[in-house]
Protein backbone atom coordinates (compact mmCIF):
# COMPACT_ATOMS: atom_id res chain seq x y z
CA UNK A 1 0.00 0.00 0.00
CA UNK A 2 2.98 2.16 0.43
CA UNK A 3 2.71 2.82 -3.68
CA UNK A 4 -0.60 4.25 -3.37
CA UNK A 5 -0.17 6.49 -0.35
CA UNK A 6 3.37 7.98 -1.47
CA UNK A 7 4.99 6.68 -4.41
CA UNK A 8 7.17 9.13 -5.37
CA UNK A 9 9.51 7.82 -2.53
CA UNK A 10 9.78 4.09 -3.89
CA UNK A 11 13.30 3.54 -5.71
CA UNK A 12 11.35 1.26 -8.65
CA UNK A 13 8.84 4.07 -9.32
CA UNK A 14 12.61 6.14 -10.40
CA UNK A 15 13.62 2.98 -12.58
CA UNK A 16 10.31 2.97 -14.15
CA UNK A 17 10.07 6.42 -15.40
CA UNK A 18 13.36 5.82 -16.70
CA UNK A 19 12.51 3.32 -18.67
CA UNK A 20 9.57 4.87 -19.35
CA UNK A 21 11.38 8.17 -20.66
CA UNK A 22 13.60 6.38 -22.62
CA UNK A 23 11.26 3.80 -24.59
CA UNK A 24 9.38 6.43 -25.75
CA UNK A 25 12.14 8.59 -27.08
CA UNK A 26 14.23 5.98 -28.69
CA UNK A 27 11.51 3.90 -30.18
CA UNK A 28 8.32 6.51 -29.86
CA UNK A 29 8.46 7.25 -33.62
CA UNK A 30 7.72 3.58 -33.93
CA UNK A 31 4.44 3.88 -32.37
CA UNK A 32 3.50 7.19 -34.14
CA UNK A 33 3.90 5.02 -37.55
CA UNK A 34 1.93 2.20 -36.52
CA UNK A 35 -0.23 4.44 -34.59
CA UNK A 36 -0.73 6.28 -38.05
CA UNK A 37 -1.21 3.28 -40.32
CA UNK A 38 -3.46 1.65 -37.87
CA UNK A 39 -6.29 4.71 -38.18
CA UNK A 40 -5.96 4.02 -41.79
CA UNK A 41 -6.13 0.53 -41.77
CA UNK A 42 -9.69 0.81 -39.71
CA UNK A 43 -11.11 2.36 -42.89
CA UNK A 44 -8.74 0.71 -45.64
CA UNK A 45 -11.51 -1.21 -47.64
CA UNK A 46 -13.71 2.04 -47.83
CA UNK A 47 -10.72 4.25 -48.45
CA UNK A 48 -9.84 1.45 -51.57
CA UNK A 49 -13.19 1.16 -53.05
CA UNK A 50 -13.73 4.97 -52.51
CA UNK A 51 -10.94 5.91 -55.56
CA UNK A 52 -12.28 3.34 -57.97
CA UNK A 53 -16.05 4.43 -58.20
CA UNK A 54 -16.62 3.63 -61.92
CA UNK A 55 -15.64 -0.26 -60.52
CA UNK A 56 -18.18 -0.03 -57.61
CA UNK A 57 -21.23 1.51 -58.99
CA UNK A 58 -23.46 -0.35 -61.05
CA UNK A 59 -27.26 -0.06 -62.43
CA UNK A 60 -29.36 -2.35 -60.74
CA UNK A 61 -31.51 -4.47 -63.62
CA UNK A 62 -34.43 -6.76 -62.89
CA UNK A 63 -32.59 -10.20 -62.95
CA UNK A 64 -28.34 -11.12 -62.24
CA UNK A 65 -26.33 -13.32 -63.76
CA UNK A 66 -25.30 -16.66 -62.82
CA UNK A 67 -22.46 -17.12 -60.53
CA UNK A 68 -20.90 -19.60 -62.37
CA UNK A 69 -21.05 -17.32 -65.46
CA UNK A 70 -19.16 -14.68 -63.60
CA UNK A 71 -16.58 -16.93 -61.68
CA UNK A 72 -15.91 -18.14 -65.76
CA UNK A 73 -15.67 -14.27 -66.92
CA UNK A 74 -13.13 -14.16 -64.00
CA UNK A 75 -11.31 -17.21 -65.27
CA UNK A 76 -11.08 -16.60 -68.77
CA UNK A 77 -9.40 -13.32 -68.34
CA UNK A 78 -7.17 -14.49 -65.94
CA UNK A 79 -6.83 -17.96 -66.94
CA UNK A 80 -2.88 -18.58 -65.07
CA UNK A 81 -4.47 -16.55 -62.07
CA UNK A 82 -6.02 -18.48 -58.69
CA UNK A 83 -9.87 -17.47 -57.77
CA UNK A 84 -9.76 -17.14 -53.93
CA UNK A 85 -12.61 -15.68 -52.80
CA UNK A 86 -15.53 -13.37 -54.06
CA UNK A 87 -17.44 -10.70 -51.97
CA UNK A 88 -20.74 -10.63 -52.54
CA UNK A 89 -22.53 -7.09 -52.23
CA UNK A 90 -25.62 -5.62 -51.90
CA UNK A 91 -27.47 -4.72 -54.86
CA UNK A 92 -26.00 -1.62 -57.14
CA UNK A 93 -22.49 -2.95 -56.55
CA UNK A 94 -20.48 -4.98 -58.40
CA UNK A 95 -19.00 -8.13 -56.82
CA UNK A 96 -15.13 -8.79 -55.90
CA UNK A 97 -13.05 -11.05 -56.80
CA UNK A 98 -9.77 -12.01 -55.62
CA UNK A 99 -6.97 -13.31 -57.03
CA UNK A 100 -3.50 -14.24 -56.96
CA UNK A 101 -1.89 -13.56 -60.21
CA UNK A 102 1.69 -13.36 -60.95
CA UNK A 103 2.24 -13.51 -57.07
CA UNK A 104 0.10 -10.52 -57.11
CA UNK A 105 -2.93 -9.55 -55.09
CA UNK A 106 -5.55 -8.40 -57.31
CA UNK A 107 -9.13 -7.62 -57.11
CA UNK A 108 -11.45 -8.27 -60.05
CA UNK A 109 -14.45 -6.36 -60.18
CA UNK A 110 -17.74 -8.04 -61.76
CA UNK A 111 -21.55 -6.72 -62.82
CA UNK A 112 -23.53 -8.98 -61.26
CA UNK A 113 -26.60 -8.09 -63.72
CA UNK A 114 -24.58 -8.60 -66.77
CA UNK A 115 -22.04 -11.13 -65.78
CA UNK A 116 -19.18 -8.59 -67.57
CA UNK A 117 -15.53 -8.19 -66.00
CA UNK A 118 -15.68 -4.29 -65.29
CA UNK A 119 -11.75 -4.20 -64.33
CA UNK A 120 -8.82 -5.01 -62.07
CA UNK A 121 -7.35 -3.03 -58.76
CA UNK A 122 -3.72 -3.68 -58.17
CA UNK A 123 -2.46 -3.44 -54.67
CA UNK A 124 1.66 -3.23 -55.17
CA UNK A 125 3.01 0.27 -54.47
CA UNK A 126 -0.14 1.76 -53.69
CA UNK A 127 -0.38 4.01 -50.84
CA UNK A 128 -2.53 2.24 -48.37
CA UNK A 129 -1.48 -0.96 -49.28
CA UNK A 130 2.15 -0.10 -48.39
CA UNK A 131 0.44 1.48 -45.01
CA UNK A 132 -1.16 -2.12 -44.64
CA UNK A 133 2.00 -3.55 -44.85
CA UNK A 134 4.11 -1.15 -42.78
CA UNK A 135 1.38 -1.89 -39.76
CA UNK A 136 1.59 -5.71 -40.26
CA UNK A 137 5.44 -6.58 -41.09
CA UNK A 138 6.95 -3.00 -41.22
CA UNK A 139 7.97 -3.80 -45.19
CA UNK A 140 10.47 -6.57 -44.04
CA UNK A 141 8.92 -9.82 -44.14
CA UNK A 142 8.91 -12.18 -41.37
CA UNK A 143 11.77 -10.00 -39.26
CA UNK A 144 9.48 -6.95 -39.36
CA UNK A 145 6.65 -9.43 -38.32
CA UNK A 146 8.67 -10.54 -35.28
CA UNK A 147 9.89 -6.93 -34.89
CA UNK A 148 6.21 -5.70 -34.47
CA UNK A 149 5.46 -8.63 -31.84
CA UNK A 150 7.76 -6.76 -29.80
CA UNK A 151 6.60 -3.98 -29.83
CA UNK A 152 2.93 -4.93 -29.58
CA UNK A 153 4.59 -5.57 -25.93
CA UNK A 154 6.56 -2.73 -25.61
CA UNK A 155 3.29 -0.28 -26.21
CA UNK A 156 1.29 -2.69 -23.11
CA UNK A 157 4.77 -1.85 -21.05
CA UNK A 158 4.68 2.06 -21.75
CA UNK A 159 1.22 2.57 -21.30
CA UNK A 160 1.20 0.66 -18.02
CA UNK A 161 4.43 2.41 -17.52
CA UNK A 162 2.83 5.76 -18.02
CA UNK A 163 0.26 5.31 -15.35
CA UNK A 164 2.76 3.86 -12.76
CA UNK A 165 4.95 6.90 -13.14
CA UNK A 166 1.94 9.48 -13.19
CA UNK A 167 0.39 8.34 -10.03
CA UNK A 168 0.49 10.90 -7.56
CA UNK A 169 -0.64 9.20 -4.45
CA UNK A 170 -4.49 8.47 -3.10
CA UNK A 171 -4.84 11.78 -1.72
CA UNK A 172 -4.09 13.74 -4.68
CA UNK A 173 -5.17 11.88 -7.64
CA UNK A 174 -7.75 13.97 -8.26
CA UNK A 175 -5.74 17.21 -8.62
CA UNK A 176 -3.75 15.34 -10.83
CA UNK A 177 -6.21 14.79 -13.51
CA UNK A 178 -6.91 18.86 -14.17
CA UNK A 179 -5.91 20.45 -17.23
CA UNK A 180 -4.27 23.78 -16.28
CA UNK A 181 -5.64 25.95 -19.42
CA UNK A 182 -4.08 29.08 -17.84
CA UNK A 183 -0.56 27.96 -16.92
CA UNK A 184 2.54 28.11 -19.31
CA UNK A 185 2.52 26.46 -22.39
CA UNK A 186 5.24 24.14 -20.71
CA UNK A 187 2.30 23.19 -17.94
CA UNK A 188 -0.02 22.76 -20.41
CA UNK A 189 2.07 20.50 -22.40
CA UNK A 190 2.58 18.18 -19.68
CA UNK A 191 -1.23 18.04 -19.23
CA UNK A 192 -1.93 16.88 -22.65
CA UNK A 193 0.58 13.91 -22.51
CA UNK A 194 -0.42 13.37 -19.05
CA UNK A 195 -4.39 13.51 -20.22
CA UNK A 196 -3.93 11.66 -23.39
CA UNK A 197 -1.97 9.04 -22.05
CA UNK A 198 -4.54 8.20 -19.30
CA UNK A 199 -7.12 8.61 -21.63
CA UNK A 200 -5.74 5.90 -24.29
CA UNK A 201 -4.28 3.39 -21.54
CA UNK A 202 -7.11 0.60 -21.85
CA UNK A 203 -7.04 1.62 -25.50
CA UNK A 204 -3.17 1.04 -26.11
CA UNK A 205 -2.67 -2.08 -23.56
CA UNK A 206 -5.65 -4.03 -25.46
CA UNK A 207 -4.20 -2.66 -29.27
CA UNK A 208 -0.88 -3.72 -28.37
CA UNK A 209 -1.58 -7.40 -26.77
CA UNK A 210 -4.05 -7.85 -29.63
CA UNK A 211 -1.59 -7.23 -32.32
CA UNK A 212 1.50 -8.93 -30.84
CA UNK A 213 -1.25 -11.79 -32.19
CA UNK A 214 0.34 -12.25 -35.37
CA UNK A 215 3.70 -13.25 -34.40
CA UNK A 216 3.13 -15.79 -32.39
CA UNK A 217 -0.57 -17.19 -32.88
CA UNK A 218 0.35 -20.38 -31.95
CA UNK A 219 0.92 -19.08 -28.48
CA UNK A 220 -1.93 -17.33 -28.35
CA UNK A 221 -4.23 -19.64 -28.98
CA UNK A 222 -2.39 -22.42 -26.79
CA UNK A 223 -2.81 -19.81 -23.57
CA UNK A 224 -6.69 -19.33 -24.75
CA UNK A 225 -6.96 -22.94 -24.81
CA UNK A 226 -5.08 -23.62 -20.95
CA UNK A 227 -7.38 -20.56 -19.87
CA UNK A 228 -10.80 -21.81 -21.13
CA UNK A 229 -9.96 -25.51 -20.46
CA UNK A 230 -10.92 -25.88 -24.17
CA UNK A 231 -9.99 -25.20 -27.86
CA UNK A 232 -9.20 -22.11 -29.17
CA UNK A 233 -9.52 -22.32 -33.12
CA UNK A 234 -11.44 -24.30 -35.35
CA UNK A 235 -10.10 -25.25 -39.08
CA UNK A 236 -12.28 -25.93 -42.17
CA UNK A 237 -13.56 -29.31 -42.33
CA UNK A 238 -12.17 -31.51 -44.46
CA UNK A 239 -14.56 -33.71 -47.21
CA UNK A 240 -13.88 -36.93 -49.98
CA UNK A 241 -11.63 -35.78 -52.07
CA UNK A 242 -13.87 -35.71 -55.44
CA UNK A 243 -12.11 -34.55 -58.44
CA UNK A 244 -13.15 -30.67 -59.97
CA UNK A 245 -15.01 -32.08 -62.59
CA UNK A 246 -17.58 -33.64 -60.26
CA UNK A 247 -17.88 -30.82 -58.67
CA UNK A 248 -21.79 -28.86 -58.36
CA UNK A 249 -21.63 -25.61 -60.49
CA UNK A 250 -21.85 -22.50 -58.31
CA UNK A 251 -24.92 -21.56 -58.69
CA UNK A 252 -26.44 -24.56 -57.29
CA UNK A 253 -23.48 -24.27 -54.45
CA UNK A 254 -24.52 -20.69 -53.55
CA UNK A 255 -28.49 -21.84 -53.38
CA UNK A 256 -27.34 -24.18 -50.78
CA UNK A 257 -25.24 -22.10 -48.72
CA UNK A 258 -28.21 -19.08 -48.60
CA UNK A 259 -31.15 -21.45 -47.83
CA UNK A 260 -28.21 -22.78 -44.63
CA UNK A 261 -28.08 -19.00 -43.50
CA UNK A 262 -31.16 -17.62 -45.02
CA UNK A 263 -31.06 -14.56 -42.37
CA UNK A 264 -28.79 -11.38 -42.94
CA UNK A 265 -26.58 -10.69 -45.96
CA UNK A 266 -24.21 -12.84 -47.57
CA UNK A 267 -20.89 -11.03 -47.67
CA UNK A 268 -17.72 -13.23 -48.53
CA UNK A 269 -17.72 -16.83 -50.15
CA UNK A 270 -14.15 -18.72 -50.61
CA UNK A 271 -13.42 -21.62 -53.01
CA UNK A 272 -12.64 -24.56 -52.36
CA UNK A 273 -8.74 -24.66 -53.68
CA UNK A 274 -8.36 -28.50 -54.29
CA UNK A 275 -10.46 -31.55 -53.77
CA UNK A 276 -11.15 -32.06 -49.90
CA UNK A 277 -11.74 -28.65 -49.24
CA UNK A 278 -14.62 -27.24 -48.91
CA UNK A 279 -16.72 -24.35 -49.55
CA UNK A 280 -17.47 -21.93 -47.79
CA UNK A 281 -20.18 -18.32 -47.06
CA UNK A 282 -20.50 -15.79 -44.30
CA UNK A 283 -23.02 -13.61 -43.99
CA UNK A 284 -23.42 -10.23 -42.19
CA UNK A 285 -26.35 -9.64 -38.95
CA UNK A 286 -26.56 -6.40 -37.09
CA UNK A 287 -24.09 -6.58 -34.51
CA UNK A 288 -21.90 -9.18 -36.00
CA UNK A 289 -18.43 -7.68 -34.54
CA UNK A 290 -16.42 -8.68 -38.16
CA UNK A 291 -17.17 -6.82 -41.28
CA UNK A 292 -17.37 -10.07 -43.46
CA UNK A 293 -19.61 -11.59 -40.62
CA UNK A 294 -19.69 -13.89 -37.48
CA UNK A 295 -21.37 -16.78 -38.78
CA UNK A 296 -19.82 -19.17 -41.63
CA UNK A 297 -21.31 -22.62 -43.79
CA UNK A 298 -19.04 -25.13 -45.18
CA UNK A 299 -20.58 -26.76 -48.32
CA UNK A 300 -19.29 -30.18 -49.94
CA UNK A 301 -18.40 -29.13 -53.48
CA UNK A 302 -19.07 -31.92 -54.95
CA UNK A 303 -22.93 -32.51 -53.40
CA UNK A 304 -23.70 -29.26 -52.65
CA UNK A 305 -24.49 -30.62 -49.47
CA UNK A 306 -23.92 -28.48 -45.67
CA UNK A 307 -20.93 -30.16 -44.04
CA UNK A 308 -20.98 -27.71 -41.04
CA UNK A 309 -22.38 -24.88 -39.45
CA UNK A 310 -20.04 -21.98 -37.41
CA UNK A 311 -22.47 -20.20 -35.65
CA UNK A 312 -20.12 -17.60 -33.43
CA UNK A 313 -22.25 -17.27 -30.41
CA UNK A 314 -22.26 -21.49 -30.08
CA UNK A 315 -18.55 -21.77 -30.42
CA UNK A 316 -16.21 -22.55 -27.08
CA UNK A 317 -15.35 -19.39 -25.17
CA UNK A 318 -11.59 -19.99 -26.57
CA UNK A 319 -12.24 -20.14 -30.08
CA UNK A 320 -14.82 -16.80 -29.85
CA UNK A 321 -12.00 -15.15 -27.98
CA UNK A 322 -9.06 -15.87 -30.85
CA UNK A 323 -11.76 -14.61 -33.70
CA UNK A 324 -12.57 -11.76 -31.67
CA UNK A 325 -9.09 -10.91 -31.76
CA UNK A 326 -9.45 -8.97 -35.24
CA UNK A 327 -12.41 -7.01 -34.04
CA UNK A 328 -10.62 -6.15 -31.10
CA UNK A 329 -7.81 -4.92 -32.95
CA UNK A 330 -9.47 -3.25 -35.49
CA UNK A 331 -12.23 -1.77 -33.91
CA UNK A 332 -14.94 -3.44 -36.03
CA UNK A 333 -17.12 -4.25 -33.24
CA UNK A 334 -19.44 -1.99 -32.02
CA UNK A 335 -20.68 -0.55 -36.05
CA UNK A 336 -19.47 2.91 -36.82
CA UNK A 337 -18.85 4.75 -33.37
CA UNK A 338 -16.08 2.27 -32.51
CA UNK A 339 -14.16 2.13 -35.57
CA UNK A 340 -13.89 6.18 -35.40
CA UNK A 341 -12.74 6.09 -32.09
CA UNK A 342 -10.14 3.55 -33.06
CA UNK A 343 -8.68 6.11 -35.93
CA UNK A 344 -8.56 8.09 -32.90
CA UNK A 345 -6.93 6.19 -30.71
CA UNK A 346 -4.03 5.48 -33.56
CA UNK A 347 -2.72 9.07 -33.48
CA UNK A 348 -2.43 9.01 -29.72
CA UNK A 349 0.70 7.25 -29.44
CA UNK A 350 1.80 10.36 -32.07
CA UNK A 351 0.60 12.84 -29.63
CA UNK A 352 1.96 11.27 -26.63
CA UNK A 353 5.44 10.87 -28.40
CA UNK A 354 5.43 14.97 -29.85
CA UNK A 355 4.54 16.18 -26.39
CA UNK A 356 7.21 13.83 -24.58
CA UNK A 357 9.52 15.20 -26.32
CA UNK A 358 8.67 18.78 -25.41
CA UNK A 359 8.77 17.71 -22.23
CA UNK A 360 12.58 15.95 -22.15
CA UNK A 361 13.43 19.13 -24.11
CA UNK A 362 11.96 21.35 -21.61
CA UNK A 363 13.37 19.38 -18.32
CA UNK A 364 16.85 17.83 -19.52
CA UNK A 365 17.96 19.42 -22.56
CA UNK A 366 17.04 23.07 -21.86
CA UNK A 367 18.80 22.61 -18.47
CA UNK A 368 21.94 21.41 -19.56
CA UNK A 369 22.25 23.77 -22.12
CA UNK A 370 22.24 26.67 -19.51
CA UNK A 371 24.80 24.62 -17.25
CA UNK A 372 26.88 24.09 -20.23
CA UNK A 373 26.35 28.52 -20.78
CA UNK A 374 26.76 29.10 -17.23
CA UNK A 375 30.37 31.76 -16.32
CA UNK A 376 32.25 29.19 -14.53
CA UNK A 377 31.33 26.37 -17.29
CA UNK A 378 32.38 28.85 -20.02
CA UNK A 379 35.64 30.04 -18.94
CA UNK A 380 36.65 26.30 -18.26
CA UNK A 381 36.29 25.59 -21.68
CA UNK A 382 37.88 28.61 -22.87
CA UNK A 383 40.73 27.62 -20.53
CA UNK A 384 40.59 24.01 -22.10
CA UNK A 385 40.81 25.38 -25.34
CA UNK A 386 43.75 27.81 -24.54
CA UNK A 387 46.03 25.08 -23.48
Amino acid sequence: MSFLKQPRQLWWRNALFQIHLWMGIVIGIYFLLIGVTGSLIVYKKELERAMIPQLIHVTPQPSKASFQSMYDSVQRAYPKATISNVFLYPDGTSWSFRLSHNKERVQVYVDPYSGRVLGEDRYRDKFLQLAYDFHVHLLAGDTGELLNGIGGFCMVAMALSGVVVWWPGIRSWRNALRYAKHANWKRQNYDVHKLTGLASTVFLVLLGFTGSYWTWPKQYEAALAWLTQGPAKTTAPIVDATPRGHWKDLDTILTAARSALPEGQPSLFRFASRPGDTHSLKRVLPGDWRTQGDDTVYLNPATATVVRLDFHAEQPVGVRLQRDIYALHFGTFGGSVTRLIWVLVGLFPGVLFLTGLLMYRNRVLVKRSRRWNTPSVARQRLSAVRR
